[in-house]
């Protein structure tokens, strides 16, 4: 069910965020680096690709594209310190070899993603205290 002004959906999100992409001028080096997002881009990857494009956008040599680099090779960083935490973390409680294969286990459609919040809230707490932040991409 939809409420509000639903023509507002018919919008893009650049035309209250950002530039147009269309207006961008895309050039890229090789084709293994980071291609621009066609229209949507994933919640969970709006940092990477702000910081990409902070990173594009500043002048060749400056301290503006040093700044955007750094930012973005910190949050590539923090990403695989969590991705491997929570491999290690599920290899050490169901075995090197069960622990892939839970972690990357999907629960059946119609079915809650949390089962207890409680024990989910108190997960994320310990994990910070003895990992480091989850922040938006480890949640």
């Amino acid at each position: 069910m939809q409420y509000g002004d639903i023509g507002l959906s018919k919008g893009s999100l650049f035309a209250y965020l950002g530039t147009n992409p269309s207006n961008d001028n895309f050039t890229f080096v090789d084709e293994n680096s980071l291609q621009p997002p066609t229209k949507a881009v994933s919640q969970r990857d709006d940092d990477l690709v702000q910081f990409w494009h902070k990173y594009r956008r500043a002048p060749e040599g400056s301290a503006r594209k040093v700044e955007a680099q750094k930012e973005f090779v910190e949050a590539m960083s923090h990403r695989m310190h969590i991705d491997n935490s929570v491999k290690l973390i599920g290899k050490l409680l169901f075995g090197i070899e069960r622990g892939p294969e839970v972690l990357s286990a999907v629960l059946p459609a119609g079915q809650p993603l949390v089962n207890d919040w409680k024990c989910l809230e108190k997960m994320a707490r310990t994990f910070e205290t003895h990992c480091g932040s989850l922040a938006q991409y480890g949640m």
